[in-house]
């Protein structure tokens, strides 16, 4: 049986502000928009959740293109070669 639960607005402002900041505080948010406040315009912040939390560094940005494009070789796969393509269209 579903219960119908009132809030304020105050309750779900404090709720959802809550929610923000646990999630701030699991994948490291906060220390990913530092990175950014160091990144020159050769650079571009990688990011990297393969340890379960978002980490990331601070990399050239044809670096990124060539690892990206390495992987989509290896891989055989044109999603990755056109993800590549958008990143370059975006960030150059």
């Amino acid at each position: 049986m579903k219960k119908i639960v009132r809030l304020t607005e105050r309750d779900l402002t404090k709720l959802v502000e809550r929610v923000v900041s646990e999630n701030e505080r699991v994948y490291g948010q906060s220390e990913i928009n530092k990175l950014y406040s160091d990144v020159s315009g050769d650079e571009d912040v990688q990011l990297d959740d393969s340890s379960g939390e978002l980490s990331g560094k601070i990399t050239k940005k044809i670096d990124i293109v060539k690892d990206k494009l390495k992987s989509a070789m290896r891989k055989k796969d044109w999603n990755e070669v056109a993800q590549t393509l958008l990143y370059l269209d975006l960030k150059f």
